[in-house]
């Protein structure tokens, strides 16, 4: 296939996806829990940390680049890459397109490896939509996020949820309902009252350890598919916490919202071993920070990553910010998303 041209090697397609955190409600959105936890709903927001793709063109062979690891592959064509690897799952989603020569993929997360906020996930939705706007394929985001969650469970040889993919390609604060056949998300903009409002009262920060979403996912959900009872009931209260969570969110109660969390996490932290850690039980469980925390939790499945939680004032950030540094957990900036971008021949827009 021809080299595609373009002047001074400027991107042909180049995508910007957000990452999430997950309110309440977390491994609810993986096949089949949800149909065996009536109500099951996920409550999330996308987050201004982003998974950057940009495709632009070269002479001969596919070259891949991840700009944030100085790790590099190449190719003779978007089919040659092997699904093993440092680059498994962007091979992976690439050999669900036409082979193409002539291109290099440039990848940056902006999130930490490990991080519990999506960012694998939003980097393959990225991938997925950079090859699709490529090649002039146009998909809904349903069949966008179907079609991410099943090459990274393929990828993965285990069980996924589709919470990441909707936030990574909706933006916004997401209360997503699972239903058989469909989920069914509803959007709050950043730009509303209660998207303002919340994301004052948000923070974020990381606890500086990685977390392994796939085995912790698998050990809370095993007992659920094996019928236990108390594993049942235990994601019946997250249900209940995530469905209350999204009532307060759309309210704009704050306070509620952070109960809701705190009541999810006590929960889940008790479903399986490694959801939690002593540091942040213990950073969790501070007077002064219990003081000006209305609820806080690990993203993802818990074992380290990032820690979410909300201000019961948007005054108290600075003295939870000092005492999360002096805790070894690095706080960062939090916004919320309005969702991807895409730039395409001179062109940007959320799609």
């Amino acid at each position: 296939m021809a080299e595609p041209k373009r002047p001074g090697g400027a991107p042909l397609v180049r995508v910007v996806v957000p990452n999430r955190v997950d309110i309440a409600g977390g491994t609810l959105d993986i096949f089949p829990l949800y149909l065996l936890v009536p109500g099951s709903m996920t409550v999330n927001a996308a987050i201004d940390v982003a998974s950057v793709v940009s495709i632009h063109p070269v002479r001969g062979a596919v070259r891949l680049v991840a700009e944030n690891l100085s790790r590099r592959s190449e190719a003779p064509d978007t089919h040659g890459f092997p699904v093993r690897g440092g680059f498994g799952l962007v091979a992976a989603a690439l050999r669900c397109f036409p082979p193409r020569s002539g291109i290099e993929l440039r990848f940056r997360n902006e999130a930490p490896i490990g991080s519990g906020i999506g960012a694998s996930s939003a980097l393959l939705v990225a991938t997925v939509l950079a090859m699709s706007r490529l090649l002039g394929m146009r998909k809904s985001w349903r069949e966008t996020a179907r079609e991410a969650m099943e090459i990274e469970a393929a990828h993965l040889r285990n069980l996924t949820g589709s919470q990441d993919h909707i936030a990574a390609l909706r933006g916004g604060i997401q209360g997503i309902r699972y239903l058989p056949g469909r989920p069914e998300p509803e959007r709050i903009g950043p730009g509303s009252p209660v998207g303002r409002t919340f994301a004052a009262h948000g923070f974020l920060a990381g606890t500086g350890k990685s977390h392994f979403s796939a085995g912790l996912n698998w050990r809370m959900i095993r007992g659920a598919i094996d019928g236990n009872p108390e594993v049942l009931r235990k994601f019946r209260g997250i249900a209940d916490a995530a469905r209350d969570a999204w009532e307060a969110v759309s309210a704009g109660e704050i306070g509620r919202v952070g109960r809701a969390m705190a009541s999810e996490w006590a929960i889940r932290r008790t479903i399986a071993r490694g959801i939690s850690t002593k540091e942040v039980d213990d950073v969790f469980s501070s007077p002064g920070f219990r003081r000006r925390v209305a609820g806080a939790k690990l993203c993802g499945a818990g074992g380290g990553g990032m820690v979410f939680g909300l201000l019961r004032e948007p005054g108290d950030r600075e003295a939870v910010e000092s005492f999360l540094k002096g805790r070894g957990i690095s706080p960062l900036p939090f916004r919320v998303s309005a969702g991807p971008q895409i730039l395409c021949s001179g062109e940007i827009g959320v799609r």
